[in-house]
């Protein structure tokens, strides 16, 4: 039988499969994706939401803005789901490497999406917004306060206020998630041990 994974080990693959639900995770190609259950798009009110993001999140700066939010998040759970490690220099290490080059890479992976997932976002305006909201916010967006507020609004998750009240939630959310990973390793476990993973040439 496998040894049930230690407390470093499960912190880091939880912290990694966490991970994956920032917004560079799920993409595989850079090809439109298949929407599914959405209503029908308003082609003028696509026009006005399309314009708003190309102001609001301008060619140059959108790599870093997406890439900020990312990093804002993952200092966060730094501070709080890695602590685990602080005894064990040699396992933090591991797992911050590893960490580290999966971010790298996740990066790499979302310049190519960043514009779909724009695309995808004005579409999701035409669906929120009437077109009068949308042409209030077009006119917000012009101006200065409003590029400000849409291309900063990210920059949020690293204000020493908001840091400090996420590390809060998560250091009290840490033992319902080492209450999970003890059931998920040990359910897990009993799971493989009479089901075997096939391999890919049988399944």
């Amino acid at each position: 039988m496998s040894k049930p994974l230690n407390t470093w080990q499960a912190v880091g693959a939880l912290a990694l499969a966490a991970l994956l639900y920032a917004p560079v995770a799920n993409a595989q190609t850079a090809s439109a994706p298949v929407v599914t259950g959405a209503s029908a798009i308003d082609p003028a009110r696509l026009v006005i939401a399309r314009d708003i993001v190309a102001i609001a999140f301008p060619a140059d700066k959108r790599e870093a803005i997406f890439g900020n939010a990312i990093d804002a998040m993952l200092d966060q759970m730094r501070a709080t789901m890695f602590n685990s490690m602080k005894n064990d220099p040699g396992a933090e290490k591991i797992v911050t490497g590893k960490v580290d080059g999966f971010v790298a890479g996740s990066k790499v992976i979302l310049r190519s999406h960043i514009p779909l997932m724009l695309d995808a976002v004005a579409e999701a305006y035409t669906r929120e917004f009437t077109e009068a909201e949308l042409t209030e916010m077009h006119a917000f967006v012009k101006t200065d306060t409003g590029r400000h507020f849409f291309q900063r609004s990210s920059a949020v998750m690293s204000d020493p206020s908001f840091k400090a009240a996420n590390e809060a939630y998560m250091r009290d959310l840490m033992p319902s998630i080492e209450k999970m990973r003890t059931e998920l390793v040990e359910e897990l476990t009993a799971y493989l041990m009479e089901h075997p993973p096939k391999s890919i040439s049988e399944s």
